[in-house]
Parts: C-alpha cells; structure tokens; sequence
C-alpha cells in the first residue's frame, strides 16, 4: 500500500496539502526523489526552510556529531554548548546590538514568544497587525493573522487587543493615537509571505518604526519567512535600514529542522522576568547545532551574495515571461524569494500541476491562491534556475 492510502487511514483531513498524492523518499541539493526514483528540482524549498538544499553534507555532519553528544536536556534544567553558540552567532549577524536570543520550535512560538514580551515589557496589552499578514496558527498568533480568514474561521474569539491595520501610515498613528495607553507592539512581515510576496508601501516600515518611537510601542518584525538570507541579506529589514525591537526569525534558521528565535537586546530582555516564558524542548541540542551550521555554510559558501545575484537573474528572467505570457500578472520579491502572480488560482492549479509532472515543484500563496512561489536553496545554481524556468516556461505555454 503506498503512503497517500496509508496517511488516509491515521492522519487527518484537517492537514491541507498542495498536492494530492506526492510523496518523497530523500532529497539531495536542490532535488527530491519519489518512491520510483523520480526527481523533483526542489523551487518550494519546504516553503522557505530548506535553504542549504536537502541533507547538506555539513548541516548533516554536525547534526550527527550532536545526536552522539547530547540529544536532549532541557535549557531550564541545564545549559548546555550549542544553545549558547547559536545565541553568539546569531548576535554577530542581527540588527540588533547586545542581541539575546529565546529560542523555540517553530515561527508561531517566536511569534508567541514576541507577543508575550511585548506585552510584558510594555505594560500594554494591544497589538497591531496588517491586513493579508501570516504569523502563525497557535490562537496568540492566529489573532494576528488575516491572510486567509479560513484560518480563524471556527477559532473565535480570538487574543483580544489586536487591531489590523492597512498599510497606511496614517491608519497606523491613529490607532496609535487613540490608543497610546494600550498598544504595546506593532508586528510586521517585510514581505507578506502567506499574503501574496506583496511589500509594504516604499518607505512604511521607516514610518512604522518612527511611529513606534513616538508612541513607545514596540516594533516585532517578522522574518520567518523572509529571514536567513532569503532576500540577499541575512534579514530583509536590514534592505531598508529599519532596526526591529524584536526579531522573529524560525523556518531557514536550522536549515529545516524545527527552531525559531525570539530575538531582542538585553536591556529588553532584561524586563522579562525568569520565569515568565519557557519551555521544554526549545533549543534542541540537534537543533541548535544544524542552525550553528547554517550561518557557517552561508558565510563560507558566500550565499548571501549567491541569493543576490542568481535573484535578480531570476527575476529578470521571469520578468521577460510576463511580457510573452499575459497570463502573469505581476513578478514581484526579492533575492530568491519571488512571487508570481497569476490573478486566477485555477491557472495556477494547473501550471503547478503541469510543472510537477516535467519535475519542478512549487506551491502557490497568496489570499486566493493566485501566486506561484519560486524559492530556491540559497546554494542554488543558474544552471538549476535555468532548468527551472524551461519547465515553467512550457507550461505557461501548455495551460
């Protein structure tokens, strides 16, 4: 019996997939292979997390290395050296000086994380989000998003406090205005990744930052998605000079395996009693040493620089479709984070669908589904974006 009958019986049907049917058995660099061998050039990435590609020989080799030493000791009951390294490397690279890092399992828990010590070092229980934003699934982080409203959809009442906002600046002080006794924190993604790859107004997030300053609410960006090199930089705030209070950051982090960071500065932290937030398996020993990895092989491979360059060649390249196809909308991200917008989620049913079957995968995003995500490894080559815009270029000209 193959995996799709089987994950019938024992998985339910609330776990939504892109496709019915596929399944993998390993993955290599940019591929992934099926039961029958077949690849897959891998342009979903495990939406945004796979970032040094499958099973990179030094993610994998420090991971083993862990798993020898120590596989789990919770933080709380003993320190222990990769918890404590990462927090160092991630200092070196935040834009945040004297940088603290608490560390989870996932996006939705440093956004959880991000919430509570906004709430807690504030003394103001509001917080502002924006209209089409994703920040997680748990009920704090669901409060936050609207990107598709069949997420909160049978989950009311939600967090109370929260107020969603138009990215209109003016909207932004309002609500800071009138409730200046209240709001504690302003979160924002830099791109919208579940919302479309669409970036706010040019110059929001410098007005969103000085609107924070003048109203003491503490500004929480957002980079699970958009963190970890994807846009060419290691955090896509850092593209428009725009210091966050706090910094989420999940997803690429470990290269895939489960850890998310709520970072902040000390003087911040330091309002956040001991005691006040914690957890059992935050900052796995395995985790934490795969993450470790991660920043060495984007700093000694240069990916950053990879990301950049192979980015703009990749969107231009897309660009030139969209004047042969009128079927793309609009091309629109950064680095190798890019959206392309269809404007008709059948078509991209069916682009994807066609593409899976020449060996591409991507999935869509976006409010109703009407953009195609294109996120490679950061350790992509031309040669695979070449082979990766030869079958999107067939079935644009199939569907």
């Amino acid at each position: 019996m193959n995996l799709e009958k089987r994950s019938k019986k024992v998985l339910p049907p609330v776990l939504g997939k892109y496709y019915e049917g596929f399944s993998v058995v390993k993955g290599k660099g940019s591929y992934l292979f099926d039961e029958k061998g077949k690849k897959y050039l891998d342009f979903a990435t495990g939406i945004a997390c796979a970032i040094t590609g499958h099973c990179h020989p030094k993610i994998v080799a420090a991971a083993k290395k862990q798993l020898d030493r120590l596989i789990h000791t919770c933080i709380g009951v003993a320190l222990y050296e990769p918890y404590i390294k990462l927090g160092e490397e991630l200092a070196k690279i935040a834009p945040i000086k004297h940088a603290q890092s608490f560390f989870c399992q996932s996006g939705t828990e440093a956004v959880e994380a991000a919430i509570k010590l906004a709430k807690y070092a504030s003394k103001k229980p509001g917080i502002i989000a924006f209209q089409g934003g994703f920040h997680g699934r748990t009920l704090g982080a669901l409060s936050l998003t609207t990107s598709k409203m069949k997420y909160r959809e049978g989950y009311e009442p939600l967090l109370p406090e929260v107020y969603i906002s138009p990215f209109d600046l003016s909207v932004v002080e309002g609500l800071l205005k009138e409730n200046d006794w209240k709001i504690g924190g302003v979160i924002i993604e830099p791109i919208l990744g579940e919302g479309g790859y669409l970036a706010p107004p040019s110059g929001f997030l410098q007005g969103v930052r000085a609107l924070c300053d003048k109203y003491q609410a503490l500004l929480i960006i957002d980079e699970v998605q958009t963190g970890m090199g994807h846009t060419g930089k290691w955090f896509a705030c850092e593209q428009v000079k725009v210091t966050p209070d706090i910094l989420v950051v999940a997803k690429g982090l470990a290269s895939g395996l489960p850890l998310g960071a709520c970072i902040a500065s000390a003087e911040l932290m330091a309002k956040w009693a001991s005691g006040a937030h914690g957890g059992t398996f935050g900052g796995n020993p395995v985790c934490c040493a795969a993450a470790i990895a991660t920043i060495e092989t984007i700093k000694k491979e240069k990916l950053l620089a990879n990301t950049t360059k192979l980015g703009a060649y990749l969107k231009k390249s897309l660009v030139a479709l969209k004047q042969k196809h009128s079927i793309i909308k609009d091309v629109r991200g950064q680095g190798l984070l890019i959206g392309v917008d269809l404007g008709n989620n059948v078509m991209v049913k069916k682009v994807l669908a066609y593409c899976l079957k020449k060996g591409l995968l991507l999935i869509s995003t976006g409010k109703d589904g009407t953009v195609i995500r294109v996120i490679p490894a950061l350790n992509v080559t031309k040669k695979e974006i070449d082979a990766a815009l030869r079958i999107f270029t067939e079935a644009l000209q199939n569907v």
